[in-house]
């Protein structure tokens, strides 16, 4: 097992199958319940082949260490967080919060790119603060290509949000 802790700085400006080198120590972390594990080996074996550094939650896990701490590192080291997202995962607190965390960074601190992929759920069953993403279908036949094309897609640019008027 891997520890959670970021590659060093020469491996983390390693050549990216997004084109050129990327600054995040991970190009993915994947973010599931234990009883998916075949669903998340499958995919993250695929996406190692493809050439993509990633965390996976179960796997990449040092016993003795901090989950949470763990699971804060390899957020702020991704630059795409996938959720796989089963009738199992969604109603697990764990699960929830992880996903939360993604999306908070994602959002206030323009980190990871939050994906979600259902399996055997639709978009109607995700949770609340996740149905405003347009998720990946596990089961569609061309899920791996949307999952690949998604991953190879540039990252996010520096625009900023415009504030609100009377904001300052």
């Amino acid at each position: 097992m891997k520890a959670c802790t970021p590659p060093s700085a020469p491996e983390a400006a390693a050549t990216s199958p997004v084109g050129g080198t990327s600054s995040a120590p991970y190009d993915f972390s994947l973010w599931y319940v234990p009883e998916d594990d075949h669903v998340a080996s499958r995919i993250a074996e695929r996406l190692r082949e493809e050439g993509f550094r990633g965390f996976t939650e179960h796997q990449d896990q040092a016993a003795g260490t901090s989950a949470i701490l763990t699971a804060m590192e390899a957020i702020e080291a991704s630059r795409v967080a996938i959720l796989l997202l089963s009738a199992r995962s969604v109603g697990d607190r764990w699960c929830q919060r992880v996903s939360q965390w993604n999306l908070f960074r994602s959002i206030q601190q323009r980190g990871p790119r939050v994906l979600p992929v259902c399996v055997g759920l639709s978009r109607a069953q995700l949770p609340p603060f996740l149905q405003h993403l347009v998720p990946l279908e596990y089961q569609n036949e061309f899920f791996f290509q949307r999952l690949l094309a998604s991953l190879r897609a540039r990252p996010r640019g520096g625009h900023r949000r415009v504030p609100p008027k009377g904001a300052n």
